[in-house]
């Protein structure tokens, strides 16, 4: 399965602003410079107080559909 690792810094008040907009996806780039898009519903469960920092890893089909992400480091 294909996976890239993705650098997140997205405050608690960003992480709100996902909660309350209508927009369905997010926009990040991966640590090598390439555009991702993924559902919000993704990040749903990773927020903390802070809101989302770190490096994950994000796996998906050889179709792009999202299989599952994961904290690697801080």
């Amino acid at each position: 399965m294909p996976s890239v690792y993705l650098r997140l810094n997205i405050s608690a008040a960003e992480c709100l602003d996902f909660y309350n907009s209508q927009a369905p996806n997010v926009k990040a780039h991966t640590v090598d410079g390439r555009s991702v898009i993924f559902p919000r519903r993704v990040i749903k469960g990773m927020v903390g107080h802070e809101g989302i920092r770190g490096l994950y890893r994000m796996t998906y089909s050889d179709t792009g559909q999202f299989i599952s992400i994961e904290r690697v480091a801080s």
